[in-house]
């Protein structure tokens, strides 16, 4: 868990939340409290996973009850600086028919 992090910057009334490290079940644990302190104060987020190594399913389901959660409360969640393996998994897995994803991380925040 030495080099997973998650950081916060507000961009006007969306939260960039960039991810970094391996998100597995340890982590993924760490990421989940994270998202939901955001949450509580911002209903537009962008997960900007361009340092993010490996996502696990833990991370996956991370991923999903925050959009769930903001999606109830009339906000979203957007990805942005997936690399490839982090996309093709997040593909694989069906996430990507939920979420928008971006190449970058200023195309996701003018989204909203």
């Amino acid at each position: 868990m030495d080099n997973f992090s998650v950081n916060q910057a507000v961009s006007g009334d969306v939260v960039v939340v960039t991810i970094s490290g391996r998100v597995d079940s340890l982590t993924s644990v760490t990421l989940e409290s994270e998202l939901s302190k955001v949450m509580k104060e911002h209903k537009k987020i962008v997960l900007d996973m361009k340092s993010v190594e490996y996502l696990s399913s833990a991370g996956v389901r991370a991923i999903m009850k925050v959009l769930q959660s903001t999606q109830k409360s009339g906000g979203g969640v957007k990805l942005a600086s997936l690399n490839t393996t982090v996309k093709e998994v997040l593909e694989n897995v069906g996430v990507t028919q939920f979420v928008k994803t971006y190449s970058l991380v200023d195309e996701a925040v003018t989204s909203f």
